[in-house]
């Protein structure tokens, strides 16, 4: 009876959370934008329940959001200007975190769920000489700063993990540099080359529409060099901004229509960005047959031009089906490789 409580108290709570957003949409675009982006919103739950299917009347309605949603962006963040971004210092290159891969899970990975810690495991086979540092609610303070008022709001519930993930993984790479990847990542290759990118993310031109970015880079999986970590440093300027102002979040994937404006507005956040090579392109693949019956044949083709798979650990795959082993089942006994 909890759990069926406090289901219905989240959807009450999201339910209220997306009309106070369509209703500030409103305010700032229009009734007519603001219904494109609920409309949006719509289609994307219709996806999420039909296999991720991108039907042509849905990526029309995506596209519109996103205009919507861009003008929105445009309108009320504050543009970071040259000024701004002349004052931001660039720290000395801490060698000891040089070319690190962060990787967080806010309870530590000891508690993490077991597909969670096949996916880090699968990340440490392949990381070749780069450190891995798991950052976790202990420790995350030693690596960046927050300031004291954002602090605040995360202790009031303003800003919840999610959001705050979202400004870790920008601040430590403006800090540090590297490779960000979650932890729902599930690699089968080396990942040396995109240390090597001045700018990194999984890129997959014209991708699914669900996100502004339509494939040009893929929040969850972030780098770069020593030398581009002001890229970092400015859209983090933009998140705090952000965050500065307002005390909701206006849409699930923010951050993306942030870099996208960082990208409009600063020719050299958007130069890197554009250098990125595509790569990863069946990154959403495996996590589509993970419950079903291993088949090795699609296993190789899955893993064309592929080392990073992006899974989940908020569903539940069978061991087997008709009697025989899942990809899942693979994954899990380490025999995915």
């Amino acid at each position: 009876m909890a759990s069926k409580h406090m289901n219905l108290k989240r959807i009450s709570h999201r339910i209220k959370e997306e009309v106070g957003s369509t209703v500030e949409v409103a305010n700032v675009v229009g009734i007519r934008g603001a219904f494109a982006t609920f409309r949006g919103k719509v289609d994307i739950q219709i996806m999420v329940h039909n296999g991720h299917i991108e039907h042509p009347w849905i990526k029309k309605h995506l596209i519109k959001k996103h205009e919507a949603m861009n003008a929105y962006f445009e309108r009320t963040c504050t543009k970071v200007t040259e000024e701004r971004i002349c004052d931001i210092k660039i720290p000395e290159q801490d060698e000891n975190y040089k070319g690190c891969i962060w990787i967080c899970w806010w309870q530590g990975l000891e508690n993490a769920p077991d597909i969670v810690k096949k996916c880090v495991e699968s990340i440490r086979i392949h990381a070749g000489n780069h450190k891995i540092v798991i950052i976790t609610d202990e420790n995350y303070k030693e690596f960046v700063a927050f300031p004291t008022w954002l602090e605040e709001k995360y202790k009031r519930g303003i800003i919840t993990k999610t959001h705050l993930s979202d400004l870790l993984r920008i601040s430590l790479l403006a800090r540090y540099g590297g490779i960000w990847l979650d932890s729902t990542f599930f690699c089968t290759g080396d990942i040396q080359p995109y240390f090597d990118m001045p700018v990194w993310s999984i890129k997959r031109p014209d991708y699914r529409h669900v996100s502004v970015a339509c494939g040009e880079f893929a929040n969850y999986s972030f780098g770069c060099t020593t030398e581009y970590r002001k890229v970092f440093a400015i859209l983090r300027e933009y998140l705090l901004d952000y965050w500065e102002h307002y005390d909701y979040m206006i849409d699930y994937l923010f951050l993306d229509y942030l870099i996208v404006l960082a990208r409009k507005q600063n020719d050299y956040v958007n130069q890197a960005f554009n250098e990125i090579i595509p790569n990863n392109k069946n990154c959403d693949e495996l996590l589509k047959v993970l419950g079903t019956t291993f088949d090795s044949s699609e296993w190789e083709k899955l893993k064309d031009n592929t080392e990073l798979f992006k899974l989940t650990w908020k569903a539940a795959f069978p061991i087997e089906q008709n009697g025989k082993e899942t990809f899942y089942k693979k994954l899990m006994n380490n025999e995915l490789v």
